[in-house]
């Protein structure tokens, strides 16, 4: 069982640092001969090639005869985890960064009040960022934050450090999990001169409740992902059922 554990690992581990390499590179750019490519990722010829040939069938790269081997017009694959952009930036070998769009302390309206267990009209620190993956827009975020349950807290912090990363290193609050929900929508003039992409272009509304360990609400807000960016992976598993259940199931089906 070990051997193939670790072959397993040997391809994660290859697959992300080509993945790196893609997202740093840019659309249109011609990747380095597959000789040089294999030495600096440390893995033999043909074991690079099969992992060429993954991401070939998955539309990230675009192979020209005679020409060589280019990066497509790629999409980053997100996987649902929770973390913040700055974990994930991490993750993918790029730089985060932000700039601070607003931030202030504002008064929550019904919607924000119930979605962090707390009265309307109490104050919430909302912020506002664009993020950035290494210098490139990536995401607009519109962030709500119990003021209650952050004293002193000061938003200009965000603009160099994680949140998630902020609430357990100074308030103790670990994430724990959180409600989110996906849908397809269009950037506003604004949004997409922020985003640097067309007006109007389709982008993915993102809507965040995150949870602390304590069970409570320590976050909610919304965020706007490029589409021509971002694509979110989903792991689902068929709910398993017994014998008898899926007889009785059958039975019913079957029944006049």
């Amino acid at each position: 069982m070990a051997q193939p554990r670790k072959r397993e690992e040997r391809r994660d581990q290859l697959r992300r640092g080509l993945e790196a390499i893609l997202q740093q590179a840019g659309s249109g750019t011609r990747l380095r001969p597959e000789r040089e490519l294999a030495e600096q990722l440390g893995v033999a010829r043909e074991t690079l090639r099969r992992a060429l040939d993954e991401l070939q069938a998955r539309g990230l790269l675009e192979r020209r005869q005679g020409a060589g081997t280019f990066v497509s017009g790629q999409s980053w694959l997100k996987p649902l985890l929770l973390r913040s952009f700055t974990e994930d930036m991490r993750e993918r070998g790029l730089v985060a960064s932000s700039e601070l769009l607003s931030h202030g302390v504002s008064r929550a309206d019904a919607k924000v009040a119930l979605r962090l267990k707390a009265v309307p009209g109490s104050e919430v620190f909302e912020v506002q960022r664009l993020r950035l993956a290494s210098g490139e827009p990536m995401a607009i975020e519109h962030t709500f934050l119990p003021c209650a349950r952050l004293p002193g807290f000061d938003p200009a912090r965000l603009v160099s450090a994680s949140l998630y990363e902020v609430l357990q290193r100074e308030y103790g609050l670990v994430v724990r999990n959180a409600a989110q929900e996906i849908q397809a929508t269009v950037l506003t003039e604004d949004e997409a001169r922020l985003l640097d992409v067309a007006p109007f272009s389709p982008a993915l509304l993102v809507e965040r409740l995150v949870f602390a360990t304590d069970g409570e609400p320590v976050e909610y807000g919304k965020s706007l992902y490029r589409a021509d960016r971002y694509r979110f992976e989903v792991n689902v598993g068929r709910a398993l059922t017994s014998p008898e259940t899926d007889a009785a199931a059958e039975g019913s089906a079957n029944a006049p």
